[in-house]
């Protein structure tokens, strides 16, 4: 019998090799892929640089008279704009039908990343903000985010505004990022802020969020926005409208109005926020 050729060894000789030098230019490709990915989806941009001059509060150019309500629903149109509807959830509305939701006209939705607590200042995640965003998305509902704030602290808002972004970073996020502050019943760690600490805060956070790539936006009913804020050094950034009646008499300009927080929506048991969102024809 003729001896069997050991080809392997053979091929192996006759294989190029790589050089330590071409090893080490793979390598450090690799590493800095690794590195761009990582920035990319973990790293946020941005430090607050203070607030810029104050200017005179922009008024909406809506006319009442465009309003419209039916089946408990507002809309509105004019020659110049137009409304879809939305709302806004968090953990209370427990499991949400999105599909049944989105038949039922909503077409986007505000959802409650996270709040910081009001006494020991902790940042916590909604416990239903991943379901609750996937499930907006499959349902092929635009979806924002909003934060509960606390922060007491310009430093606090930007914590809160990178910790927001990294949640939300290659998650399809299309609408506003909102900053939510607001008063609770009773002792809370915002108490003693003065109208400008506010006005720091909110536009701190606002920074941060712009600097990434995504629109930021502030929540408010008129008390808190007309008395909590100076909005003379907040007038770059859109409005969340939080007044609950089918005419409201705010005059300022706003981009969303949240105009009952009893709304009834197919796939939600219970209550849920009804929100306008105001776009130009």
């Amino acid at each position: 019998m003729k001896k069997k050729k050991k080809v392997g060894k053979k091929l192996k000789k006759n294989m190029p090799t790589l050089s330590k030098t071409a090893k080490l230019i793979i390598a450090a490709a690799a590493v800095f892929m690794f590195v761009c990915t990582f920035s990319i989806f973990y790293v946020v941009l941005g430090s607050y640089d203070g607030l810029g001059l104050p200017r005179s509060m922009p008024e909406h150019d809506y006319q009442l008279s465009g309003i419209s309500k039916e089946k408990g629903r507002l809309s509105y149109e004019d020659d110049n704009f137009k409304t879809v509807a939305g709302i806004d959830v968090s953990y209370y509305q427990k499991k949400i039908d999105w599909k049944k939701v989105k038949a039922d006209g909503i077409d986007f939705a505000m959802i409650r990343l996270g709040y910081r607590g009001y006494e020991g200042g902790d940042l916590t995640l909604d416990s239903r903000f991943k379901e609750n965003l996937s499930g907006a998305k499959k349902a092929d509902i635009h979806v924002g985010v909003y934060f509960f704030s606390q922060a007491v602290t310009v430093e606090e808002a930007v914590e809160e505004a990178k910790y927001v972004i990294r949640h939300i970073r290659g998650r399809g996020v299309t609408y506003p990022v909102v900053f939510d502050m607001e008063p609770i019943s009773g002792a809370h760690r915002i108490d003693d802020l003065s109208v400008l600490d506010k006005t720091e805060i909110a536009d701190a956070f606002c920074q941060i969020i712009e600097r990434n790539g995504y629109t930021p936006m502030i929540y408010g009913n008129p008390t808190w926005l007309l008395e909590n804020l100076d909005l003379r050094y907040l007038t770059r950034y859109d409005i969340w409208l939080a007044h609950y009646t089918d005419e409201t008499d705010y005059a300022g300009k706003f981009k969303f109005w949240q105009y009952t927080d009893s709304g009834k929506v197919k796939g939600i048991k219970g209550k849920v926020d009804l929100n306008l969102m105001f776009k130009k024809k």
